[in-house]
């Protein structure tokens, strides 16, 4: 699941962004694009697809390079000596290896494919979730600054006699909350471009959309999910390393040739064959199979762990989405309503219909639908992400960038 980029430490002064001049625009697309090439995630799980390929070149019929050795006898004469041997392994200890490495290639490119989409996903709500912050600082320091005339205005009307010193007391209070909230308003937009500057250097100065929903690309049928392809790879892997283990249990055998001369007397010495075989009597292996038998049992629960996450996933996320889509379609223009709502109420305090404490509650009650509102969509927002990830849709990533299926 996708969470909303809000916990992140505050690593902005207050003071950095307003007034700023925006640079060029920064599109999701953009974002996305910086993710893939600079995220740690990405670049790990790229690397790691470089090191399964290196493993597999590794490994092939022969698992260890031939053997030589030689030496020169002086006691008695001289005789120089030596042997070249090739470790062979009779019960496919190379074969079986092949396979296993072959399976984590698989694995590797499913999981990079995977996190690929995982990071396109964060990088889409932390794009929006900047843009939603942003709107409700702006909101707030405009509610603040209401306050403060309000607060202004009735005090005013006190020195001439018409506001009670309640009055001025409950516009001074409610200026102070108006104040705390623009705070941190402006703290959770720190915040959220300093989230987003994980996935792009330029958040802090880019300007950026106006409306979050813009971070959604257009929806398509899915494939297979690649976590269950990678899940499904690291049990091939894990029980072609236990075949292997097991293989392993009888020595290879070692064939090559031996050759010796005596240096002294200048003959022209003596060549043979020459095999080596280790004698299975104590050691069979037996700790290496075992440590292959639990990877394998370990790599099946994931296995089912995964399958069992996928399938639920796509089965409640295409539900939550579109009861997200209905209810956010359900509030209409908010902002609309808010603003009008905040004009009337101004109204009536003006005109005597309402008094302070009735304008100062009824303020608050807007501009806390109002936030809720944002809220709302960003989780609207947050829920298509999900969906979208859950079905894996190419879509995520933008199409010059577009990572295979497994």
């Amino acid at each position: 699941m996708i969470s909303a980029i809000r916990g992140v430490p505050f690593a902005f002064a207050l003071g950095l962004l307003p007034g700023v001049a925006w640079a060029t625009p920064l599109l999701p697309d953009d974002v996305v694009r910086s993710a893939l090439a600079r995220h740690p995630d990405a670049v790990s799980s790229a690397a790691a697809v470089d090191a399964a390929e290196a493993q597999r070149r590794e490994v092939g019929v022969f698992l260890e390079n031939p053997e030589f050795s030689g030496g020169i006898a002086v006691a008695g004469g001289s005789l120089m000596e030596g042997s070249l041997v090739q470790p062979i392994s009779l019960s496919g200890e190379g074969w079986h290896a092949r396979k296993s490495a072959a399976a984590g290639i698989d694995a590797a490119d499913a999981e990079a494919r995977r996190t690929s989409l995982r990071v396109a996903a964060e990088a889409r709500a932390s794009y929006a979730w900047a843009v939603t912050t942003r709107e409700r600082w702006q909101l707030a320091d405009e509610a603040m600054r209401q306050a403060s005339r309000l607060r202004e205005a009735v005090e005013a009307r006190e020195a001439v006699g018409e506001a009670r010193p309640l009055d001025v007391r409950l516009a001074r209070m409610a200026e102070a909350d108006a104040t705390a909230l623009a705070i941190g308003a402006r703290r959770d937009q720190a915040d959220a471009l300093s989230a987003l500057s994980v996935y792009t250097p330029d958040a802090a100065y880019a300007e950026l959309a106006d409306d979050p929903l813009a971070v959604l690309p257009s929806g398509t049928a899915g494939s297979i999910r690649s976590d269950v392809a990678a899940a499904e790879a690291r049990v091939r892997e894990a029980e072609a390393a236990l075949r292997r283990e097991r293989a392993a249990g009888m020595p290879a055998l070692g064939v090559g040739v031996f050759a010796q001369q005596d240096v002294e007397h200048g003959d022209g010495g003596d060549i043979g064959p020459q095999i080596t075989l280790e004698l299975p009597i104590w050691n069979r292996n037996q700790g290496g199979a075992g440590g292959a038998r639990a990877a394998l049992d370990t790599a099946i629960a994931d296995l089912e762990a995964v399958q069992a996450r996928a399938t639920t996933e796509q089965a409640v996320l295409p539900e939550v989405s579109a009861y997200a889509d209905t209810s956010l379609l359900r509030l209409g223009d908010f902002e609309t309503d808010a603003r009008e709502a905040l004009a009337s109420i101004e109204l009536g305090w003006t005109t005597g219909e309402i008094d302070v404490s009735q304008a100062v509650l009824l303020r608050r009650e807007v501009l806390d639908g109002w936030v809720a509102a944002l809220e709302a969509r960003q989780s609207t927002v947050e829920a298509r992400l999900e969906l979208l990830l859950a079905t894996e849709d190419p879509n995520l990533i933008p199409a010059d960038d577009a990572v295979e299926g497994p």
